[in-house]
């Protein structure tokens, strides 16, 4: 900034008789568009008059012989800048450069959607109870989804869900090429959700087709994201097909791991709580849930007329309060999925 003192009297500024002698004289400023000024900005100075910085062309530098270099400003950039956001410390410039660090490059791919692998250590886990009240959800909320049926022996989710929106496409993993629309299908259709009910025990098969297929490398590619919702029971097969399933995909995908209470209160399952693979789990950011249990006799007859949960709700084959037991039971894993709506692809 130049700044010009105030005249005393008649008294002309010396500086003001050298210009008017080596050069012409320059125009005048304008006092009137002088505001905002703080004297106490400039103790030394008894009255500070801004110059208007439009009308300020050709300042020779023996005009400000106290400063020894001027680096020009491009003054349009320049805006309402307070002094206290000027200075700071040096740990401040340093954690600047550290988020600035943390931050995602801009050439990574946008997240568009999720995988969702459903997988159990056996039949009878719950693995496709899971997986066909989550299609509920999904159809429910008009999620655009893809779902698959890779349990050849047990087809819960094809044989209930089938015929009700997009369909449920049957896939088999143990042959050559038989994974091959699970990431075909994300680059053609662009679904927010890709749902696959995994064969019971599938480790061995995941393994074969993610690395036959590059299904880490190309889901990411394509901004997918993927989730292995693990359901467990009580026993030692549980814990150990888990571990496999982490040794082989660590930080490479989400986890979710639920408990079926189908086979006791979440208490009981202790030998999950207590495992070194429980920890390496929370380590890696999985979120646990809680899959309510539904009467017997009534899941027995959803299953036995291959409805669908919501459709049960309607059915007149049950009564009033079954029909009241069932949308409890559906509310109720709402309310405990959105534990993890993230890594469901429910947000």
């Amino acid at each position: 900034m130049i700044r010009s003192r105030q005249p005393s009297g008649n008294r002309q500024p010396t500086r003001a008789k050298q210009k008017t002698t080596t050069k012409q004289t320059t125009n005048p400023v304008d006092i009137e568009q002088v505001t905002d000024i703080n004297e106490e900005e400039v103790p030394d100075i008894d009255v500070i008059k801004p110059v208007d910085i439009q009308q300020v062309t050709d300042i020779d530098e023996e005009e400000v012989p106290d400063i020894d270099v001027i680096k020009p400003v491009d003054i349009q950039q320049v805006t309402d800048i307070d002094e206290e956001e000027v200075v700071g410390d040096d740990n401040e410039l340093e954690e600047t450069a550290d988020e600035v660090e943390d931050q995602p490059l801009k050439n990574q791919p946008k997240t568009l959607g999720r995988m969702v692998l459903v997988t159990g250590d056996k039949g009878g886990t719950g693995k496709s109870v899971f997986a066909r009240i989550l299609l509920d959800i999904y159809h429910h909320r008009n999620i655009k989804y893809i779902a698959y049926e890779c349990d050849q022996s047990n087809p819960q989710l094809y044989r209930h869900y089938h015929q009700l929106g997009t369909g449920v496409q049957t896939l088999k993993l143990n042959q050559r090429g038989g994974a091959d629309p699970l990431q075909d299908n994300l680059k053609q259709f662009s679904p927010r959700v890709s749902l696959v009910d995994l064969p019971a025990g599938a480790a061995e098969y995941f393994e074969k087709l993610s690395k036959d297929i590059f299904l880490f490398e190309n889901t990411q590619r394509l901004g997918y994201r993927i989730t292995m919702v693990s359901v467990l029971s009580r026993v030692k097969d549980s814990l150990e097909q888990l571990k496999r399933l982490v040794d082989f995909c660590q930080d490479r995908v989400d986890y979710v791991i639920v408990k079926n209470l189908y086979w006791g209160d979440e208490e009981k399952f202790t030998r999950y709580h207590n495992s070194s693979i429980r920890q390496t789990l929370l380590e890696l950011g999985a979120v646990e849930l809680a899959l309510p249990e539904l009467f017997d006799d009534i899941f027995d007859v959803i299953d036995a007329n291959d409805l669908t949960f919501r459709e049960a709700l309607e059915d007149e084959i049950f009564t009033l309060s079954n029909q009241s037991r069932i949308f409890g039971w559906i509310n109720a894993c709402e309310n405990e999925f959105a534990k993890a709506a993230v890594q469901l692809g429910l947000d």
